[in-house]
Order: structure tokens, then sequence, then C-alpha cells
């Protein structure tokens, strides 16, 4: 009896003494994480071919390649009758306004504007160049004088027709490119049809409330709009959206 008890105080201590060292092993000892392989369903079999597997593969390729197509084809699709009906839109609105008696006076008038504005320029600039030209008419040789009369006015004409089409051309760029960044969507194209369906159908009553031409008044309203569509999207691009 007191060997067995010996014995069994003895394995006590065994045991103590390994739950310490464990305790001590869980406390101090590093964690290593050693990363393991999941395997596939299809490789627990080791001697079969994979046949199921390769089939249901195929047929999910498959199936995802004619979703694929049925979804670009439907949305070709949409796009197609949306630009079908917006150019619709266009055209029966145009054929409107060419019927509108109000919105074809504004148009004409505005044209019209455009047009005298532009003979006025240049008759100021043929104004310009004769008053320069006239320097070359101070030259005593009869021929010369008349040499440089003519080619003081030519250079007077053209610098001033190639100052003006530069700077169109550059006020042209900037509005296109602010255009393109900001307004080159759809819901431009729906401002514009609507704002010329409102002053195509409704110019007359238009007309009594506010005393501006049609014309003027749709660029007025486009230029109002890509002015708020511009500063919108440079607000959500301070604040980091874009």
């Amino acid at each position: 009896m007191k060997r067995g008890d010996n014995t069994v105080e003895k394995y006590q201590d065994k045991l103590q003494q390994a739950e310490q060292e464990k305790e001590y092993v869980l406390t101090y000892q590093k964690k290593v994480e050693i990363p393991v392989e999941k395997p596939v369903l299809y490789e627990m079999c080791q001697n079969c071919d994979h046949k199921a597997y390769q089939q249901a593969k195929e047929r999910y390729e498959h199936q995802r390649n004619g979703l694929e197509k049925e979804y670009k084809a439907k949305t070709v699709g949409f796009d197609v009758m949306i630009k079908v009906l917006w150019w619709y839109a266009i055209v029966t609105t145009i054929f409107a306004a060419m019927r509108s008696e109000i919105f074809l006076g504004d148009f004409t008038a505005f044209v019209d504007t455009i047009w005298n504005g532009i003979c006025r320029s240049g008759k100021w600039i043929v104004d310009i160049g004769n008053v320069l030209a006239q320097v070359g008419d101070r030259i005593p040789n009869e021929m010369l004088a008349i040499i440089v009369h003519w080619l003081l006015f030519i250079i007077v004409i053209i610098g001033g027709v190639g100052a003006v089409g530069v700077q169109t051309v550059i006020v042209e760029k900037k509005v296109a490119k602010v255009y393109q960044e900001n307004c080159w969507d759809v819901i431009s194209v729906g401002i514009v049809v609507i704002s010329l369906v409102m002053a195509v159908y409704f110019g007359d009553w238009i007309k009594v409330l506010v005393k501006l031409n049609l014309v003027a008044l749709l660029l007025l309203v486009q230029a109002v709009y890509v002015g708020i569509r511009a500063y919108v999207k440079g607000c959500k691009r301070a604040r980091g959206y874009y």
C-alpha cells in the first residue's frame, strides 16, 4: 500500500509538472500559423478522371457565355431604342418649329442679328484697312505708293480676319471641352429636347412673360445648365468623388 501511494504521488507530481509546462508554453511561446491547402472536392478522388467535374465546368461556362451574349444583345437593343426615340423627338420638334410662326420669326431675327454683326465687323475691319493703307499714299513714287497701299490693306484684312477666326476657334474649343467634360450624357440631350419643345409649343405664352428672343432664351438656358453642371462636378471633384 505504501509503495502504491508513493507511485500515485509520483505520477501526480509529473502530471502537475506537465500542466505547468503547458501553461508556460501557452503563455510565453510565440504562436505560428501554418497555411494549409484546402483540397478541392474532386481531388479527394485519386483514381477518377474528373470527367464529372469537367462536364459541370463546361455546362457552367456555356451557360455563362449565353447569359453574357443575351445581356449584351439586350443592352445594344435598349441603346438603339433610346437613340431612335431621341431622334424621333428631335425631328418632330424641328418640323413643329418650322411650322411655328413665333419661333420661326425669332429664329430669323436671331440669324439676321448675327449676320448683321458679322457684316458690321467686316466693314469695320475694311475701314481700318483703308485708313492704314493711306499711309502708303504719302510715298512720292506713285507705283511704290500703290503697292504699299494695297499691301497694307491686305495685311490689315488678313490680320483682322485671322485674329477673329483664332479667337472664335479658341472659345469654341473651350466651350466644347467644358461641355464634353461635364455634360456629355443623355441628360444633356434631354434638357436640349425639352427646352426646344417648350420654346416651340409654348412660345406664345413665354413671349408674354419674357420679352426675349426664343433662340437667345434657349442659348441662355443651355449656358445656365452647363454652368450648374460644371459647378456641381467641380464640387464633387474637390470632395474626392472623382
